[in-house]
């Protein structure tokens, strides 16, 4: 018997028990989760060798010693520094040779999953030969290396086809969908279920049973499809199909090279398999669409450490009350409710709060329709939701999340009532989109207590929310704030009080300049083509049809009040289009018209509404520069103004917010790839032809003249 190894600076150690079972444990130290690099791999391969050379040992089980953590894939750092297609190819063939070894071991080897396991730690888990799950809620099995523009390159695309067939394998490698313990046992990924408490005493009897030679097959059915080529081209077509409805492979490649991957699990030998997954992940890591998600993923990542620069510690929310239960107001309750919080939701309507209810439980039913939830568990969520016509319970709650009509006078009224209510300590956190912070607690008792907290809409799938810290807001009111947004899943970006904050500022310029060429006569179709093929979601006239058109009317005023023509010049037409009663897809009719809430055409009172003299085309560029460059000048005025510290900020929040194309790295990374001084020479001519709001901002001039970008390079 060995004793255990001293904890290694690389993050792995290993020891041998009484049974000649070598466990090997990963712990990285200083570090909240466990990440692959190149040096445990290196100790990982020394170390597999040397167990294949002896004839003392009869198994390996790996492990973590992190809670809610095994290994949470590769460092993307290392991903990241690849410039080279060849040198990117020979680091996934390294990678590859590590975990073959693995595979080739004449012992049984498992892994014992006690939390999140994705990326590089799942392929290692293919490559073993038996793996175990806990039914711990931080069990977390996938392959999400598409979303970060590349394929899985330590042999993810020829493992896992081969283990849980086919559409399982295309499933989860397309969409780098993440499952439970329990969904990952239905699709095959795991081999068993078990509670924590006995995850390893059950990898060890399930190696036992590997080694008399038990295994447990895939139905025929499945196995028919992927080994009859014409079936199986036809279901790889039917996929490629899905991703080009989703995405062009141009902007977003890694889909369209991972099915070729995924072909070659079943029409090649493992091997040649390898070797062309290696190869597509060489192509893949150095373009310019790997190099933008993976920074968005790291800033996203760096976001949620970063309270806006603030470390006073935050109040931990144990109980939480919603003031308003209209679309956002439920939508906000539904998500607390669904992390585990009571929540109690007021309105002054019992229909508001049906219809509340309503909303949530169908949120979490068609959870519960993709087994993502039990019946059991759906019942409890809604159970944490307490609608209520009175301020009850208000004095024992840690936040209140205030959702009312987007109404200074209104808003303030409310935090006057409820302040009478709730605790000296209870944080006030108003959901308004443009209204300051500080005029909404000019009148209040303790406006230190008082923090913007602006989610976006649907709330429940938008992932940004706007921190917004007013004149007097307190260090732990806002640290809470951050805090609460964390724990609801979100990706929270501090922001400094203005109107329009962040996010909807430089929106209603990309509204104001798609608004101003629909009154020159361009077709709302082609702007919105026109941002599609950009990349955009939707185009603008879809969105504002979407938020509805009363509320982008509201804020326009707003901004309008706060900066003048530059913002709102062109909203004497959407409220002319307001006035006939056109709300947007909320009412069935707005830039477009809707039939069971599915756009169908453009209404064609729309030209005359806002007073189109006649038809303009232009070319699909123009249309894109004016509507981009009104957004990117306005966001270097926002950074000139202080709105947010740097650019990433804007650029997470722009991503994240609105749907800028992810693979552009956000609109301030896309400034930087055209060039300071091209955007520049562009925005002056557009200023002299189109107006002064065009005119480069200072922050883009100074960039010019000093040689520099938003980035360092």
């Amino acid at each position: 018997m060995e004793t255990a190894s001293s904890p290694d600076p690389s993050g792995m150690s290993h020891w041998i028990d009484t049974n000649e079972i070598v466990h090997v444990v990963f712990d990285r130290p200083d570090e909240k989760v466990n990440l692959l690099t190149p040096a445990i791999l290196e100790d990982l391969r020394e170390l597999l060798d040397s167990i294949a050379a002896r004839e003392d040992v009869r198994g390996l089980i790996f492990k973590s010693a992190k809670p809610g953590n095994f290994i949470a894939g590769m460092d993307v750092e290392v991903i990241a520094s690849f410039t080279d297609a060849f040198k990117a190819a020979e680091g996934a063939r390294f990678g590859q040779g590590v975990f073959q070894k693995i595979a080739d071991l004449p012992v049984p080897s498992g892994v014992a999953i006690g939390g999140a396991c994705l990326g590089g730690g799942t392929e290692l888990a293919l490559a073993c030969t038996v793996r175990v799950a806990s039914d711990a809620a931080s069990v977390k099995i996938g392959l999400p290396e598409t979303q970060l523009g590349i394929i899985p390159g330590f042999g993810g695309t020829q493992r896992l086809p081969r283990l849980v067939g086919l559409t399982a394998a295309l499933d989860l490698i397309l969409t780098g969908r993440q499952l439970d313990a329990k969904r990952a046992l239905r699709a095959g990924l795991v081999d068993l279920v078990c509670p924590p408490e006995y995850l390893e005493r059950e990898t060890l009897k399930l190696m036992a049973k590997a080694a008399s030679g038990r295994r447990r097959s895939r139905p025929i059915v499945g196995r028919l499809v992927e080994h009859v080529p014409p079936l199986r081209r036809f279901v790889i077509a039917q996929a490629r199909k899905t991703a080009a409805r989703k995405a062009s492979p141009e902007a977003y490649p890694a889909p369209f090279r991972a099915l070729e991957a995924i072909d070659a699990a079943f029409s090649m030998p493992l091997p040649q398999g390898l070797d062309l997954e290696a190869r597509i992940v060489g192509e893949l890591v150095p373009t310019r669409t790997s190099k933008n998600l993976i920074w968005l993923f790291k800033s996203q990542s760096a976001l949620k450490k970063d309270a806006g620069g603030i470390v006073t510690l935050p109040r931990k929310v144990r109980r939480a009350a919603v003031l308003g239960a209209g679309i956002m107001g439920g939508g906000i309750a539904q998500l607390v409710a669904d992390k585990g919080i009571p929540v109690r939701l007021k309105d002054i309507r019992a229909e508001a709060l049906l219809t509340a209810m309503r909303q949530a439980s169908k949120i979490w039913k068609e959870q519960l329709d993709k087994r993502r939830i039990t019946p059991r568990e759906m019942r409890q969520k809604l159970g944490f939701i307490a609608p209520s016509l009175d301020d009850a319970g208000f004095s024992k709650v840690d936040v209140v999340l205030e959702a009312v009509v987007e109404n200074l006078e209104v808003k303030q009224k409310v935090l006057a009532q409820v302040e009478e209510r709730i605790g000296e300590r209870t944080v006030f956190a108003s959901n308004t989109s443009t209204l300051p912070i500080s005029d909404i607690a000019a009148r209040a008792m303790r406006p230190e207590r008082v923090v913007g907290m602006h989610f976006f809409n649907p709330v429940h799938r938008m992932p940004l929310v706007e921190v917004i810290a007013g004149s007097h807001s307190s260090l732990e009111a806002v640290s809470t704030v951050h805090a609460l947004a964390l724990e609801l899943g979100k990706v929270p970006i501090v922001v400094r009080d203005a109107p329009g904050f962040l996010v909807n500022r430089i929106l209603m310029l990309y509204f104001n300049e798609a608004l101003r060429l629909l009154v020159e006569g361009i077709s709302i179709e082609d702007a919105d083509r026109a941002m599609v093929a950009f990349g955009m979601p939707m185009g603008p006239f879809a969105l504002l049809d979407e938020i509805g058109l009363d509320t982008g009317q509201h804020a326009a005023g707003v901004l309008q009040g706060a900066f003048g023509k530059r913002i709102g010049a062109a909203t004497p037409a959407l409220a002319a289009i307001v006035q006939s009663g056109r709300l947007g897809k909320k009412n069935g009719k707005g830039f477009y018209l809707y039939k069971g809430g599915k756009r169908t055409r453009p209404d064609p009172e729309i030209g005359k509404l806002a007073a189109v003299s006649g038809s303009l085309q232009l070319p699909v560029e123009m249309l894109q520069e004016r509507m981009v460059l009104a957004m990117v000048n306005e966001a270097a005025v926002c950074l000139e103004d202080g709105v947010v510290r740097e650019a990433r900020d804007v650029d997470v929040a722009m991503v994240f917010g609105t749907g800028f194309p992810p693979f552009r790295g956000g609109l301030l990374r896309y400034a930087d790839a055209v060039g300071p001084a091209v955007l520049v020479d562009r925005l002056a001519r557009l200023a002299d032809a189109q107006g002064e709001r065009f005119r480069p901002a200072g922050l883009l001039r100074d960039l010019v003249r000093e040689e520099k970008r938003f980035y360092p390079a």
